[in-house]
């Protein structure tokens, strides 16, 4: 059974039109074959009723079952014979029976004139597109001889031209596929070559990946600092000797555990493991740094996203430092500042104090020139105290002991302490000062009074420093249901482009020194920075040289879980 199917499913040849051609006419034989079949059964069903003529009957049922035998036949042939001789012999098998079916008034000009258009339609896709022209004149042929031989009077005309009507419709359809289909096969084949260029590229850039892997693991082996890796189901799948050193743990023990195994390791605290854990889940986050103490050492973390070509994040990496006698150091050096800066301040409140009373002439008349000279004093020596709170303030920050205190104050009140402050200084300029509260902007906050203050003062001071003409402007707006802002613009010199990544950092300014037309030691940006952190919060700068600088400064109007309490940095 699998063998005859086979006949019509299969049709062997190298060439795809033969293939598809001969492919359709099997499919033609098989349906022409099933309409013998059933015409069998029906003739046979006949015999058996009442008033039927027998003899044309079974005249009838030897018809097809010759029919249904040379349509066989043809099928073997197509099976086995390439070309197009099959496709031949069995469309004028089928002409030759449309000719005979009826009558030959009814095949010239009846019911059966229409099974001509059968061998038009189907030889421009068995055989070829002009073929159905061939065929058309062919049906005009029969339709001649059985018009004279059976002396039927006037040629049927119009079904003729009919004829090639329908060929010249099956020619353009057939015509259409086939140059689709070339231009397809012309596609694959160059689809195919493009897939074998890809291919063999695929295996070259693999090849050198895999050269590529080797050297990476080996510069991974050999490097000092430690290094972990996490998938993107925050699991450990690469641990380095050196952090297997650093950490004092064997690399079996750390493969294999997530973030939250990992920062709970009872070599760490339970605020280390906090930020440990905040640093390492956080692979959206292109870089993350900072210190922790891991048992008797200080180890530097910096920790960065893993992620695909096209941004994608697939884990996050971290790189260990054995930072202990760099800590120690530097706490050393934040003692120290704390300490002088401490002790300085005491002498430089005397200095204010006595400079005061000489401009009060609390110790008599002083002329112009002690007047002039008792204010200069003020004025370097409260510069010098800035400098000097500054300093304190940074070796606090560095050491962990600044305090915030959060508590619920007034915008108001502290956009009226900053114009207190400034205005003198913004006047004595020559600039505008403008401290504008928006209408949205929310009437309490909480957070610490003084630190947003000494945040805005900073800000201020700054634009009123870099500004000659023009103004300083500061703008408290609401930033969001659960935030607010304050703008600090000024219509200064601006900041280049390339120092703008740079100027939160300590001791850090523009021009690289501590220049002498505008002083300072570059912290004020760096406390601002800090300070606004402390305070869960943001700070963004936006500048443009020649036309001026704004820095904008984002603060939640209350911490999350914090009511009267201190935050420690």
């Amino acid at each position: 059974m699998k063998a005859f199917l086979n006949l019509f499913q299969i049709v062997p040849s190298q060439n795809p039109d033969d293939n598809r051609r001969r492919s359709l006419l099997n499919i033609f034989l098989v349906g022409l074959m099933a309409i013998a079949l059933i015409l069998v059964v029906l003739i046979l069903f006949s015999l058996g009723l009442e008033g039927v003529v027998i003899d044309e009957l079974l005249f009838l049922l030897v018809l097809t079952a010759v029919f249904f035998l040379l349509a066989f036949g043809i099928a073997l042939l197509n099976h086995y014979r390439p070309g197009s001789l099959p496709a031949w012999f069995f469309l004028l098998l089928l002409l030759t029976a449309i000719s005979f079916s009826d009558t030959p008034q009814e095949v010239v000009d009846g019911r059966s004139i229409y099974l001509f258009t059968l061998p038009i339609l189907i030889a421009s896709f068995v055989l070829f597109p002009l073929a159905s022209f061939a065929f058309a004149g062919l049906s005009s042929l029969a339709i001649l001889i059985l018009t004279f031989y059976g002396d039927l009077g006037l040629v049927n005309l119009i079904g003729m031209v009919g004829f090639f009507a329908i060929a010249f419709v099956a020619w353009l359809a057939s015509n259409n596929m086939e140059t689709a289909l070339r231009d397809l096969r012309a596609l694959n084949r160059e689809l195919d070559r493009r897939v074998e260029d890809r291919t063999r590229e695929l295996a070259e850039a693999l090849a050198r990946e895999v050269v590529e892997a080797g050297k990476n693991q080996a510069i991974l082996e050999g490097i000092a600092d430690g290094v972990i890796v996490f998938d993107a189901n925050q699991t450990m799948i690469v641990a380095n000797p050196s952090v297997c050193r650093l950490l004092e743990m064997g690399r079996a023990d750390l493969l294999g555990k997530t973030i939250g195994q990992f920062s709970e390791l009872p070599l760490l605290s339970k605020e280390d493991s906090q930020k440990m854990q905040g640093w390492l889940a956080r692979p959206n986050e292109t870089l993350l740094s900072g210190r922790l103490l891991w048992g008797q050492k200080t180890l530097s973390v910096t920790t960065a996203a893993v992620t695909t070509p096209v941004g994608m994040p697939i884990g996050t990496v971290a790189v260990f430092r054995d930072f202990t006698k760099e800590a120690e150091v530097e706490q050393m050096k934040n003692t120290f500042v704390a300490i002088v800066s401490h002790e300085l301040r005491t002498p430089l409140n005397a200095i204010l104090a006595y400079s005061e009373m000489l401009q009060g002439e609390v110790y008599g008349p002083i002329n112009p020139k002690q007047a002039n000279a008792a204010t200069r004093i003020y004025s370097n020596a409260q510069r010098l105290l800035g400098m000097v709170s500054d300093l304190l303030d940074q070796a606090r920050l560095e050491a962990g002991k600044l305090k915030i205190e959060v508590a619920e104050f007034q915008v108001l009140e502290l956009a009226d302490a900053v114009q207190g402050v400034m205005e003198k200084s913004a006047r004595d300029k020559g600039l505008d000062l403008k401290i504008v509260v928006e209408p949205d902007a929310p009437v309490a906050v909480w957070g610490d009074s003084h630190r947003c203050q000494q945040i805005l003062i900073n800000l201020v001071n700054n634009a009123v420093k870099f500004t000659e003409a023009g103004e300083v402007g500061v703008r408290i707006r609401k930033a969001g249901d659960r935030h607010w802002a304050i703008h600090v613009s000024d219509t200064g010199p601006g900041i280049p482009e390339k120092a703008l990544p740079y100027i939160f950092e300590t001791f850090r300014q523009v021009d690289g020194v501590t220049t002498r037309q505008h002083g300072g030691v570059g912290l004020g940006l760096s406390i601002v920075k800090r300070l606004v952190e402390l305070m869960g919060g943001t700070v963004s700068v936006s500048s443009q040289v020649k036309q001026g600088t704004t820095f904008v400064v984002t603060l939640p109007v209350k911490p999350s879980g914090t009511n009267n309490e201190e935050i420690k940095s």
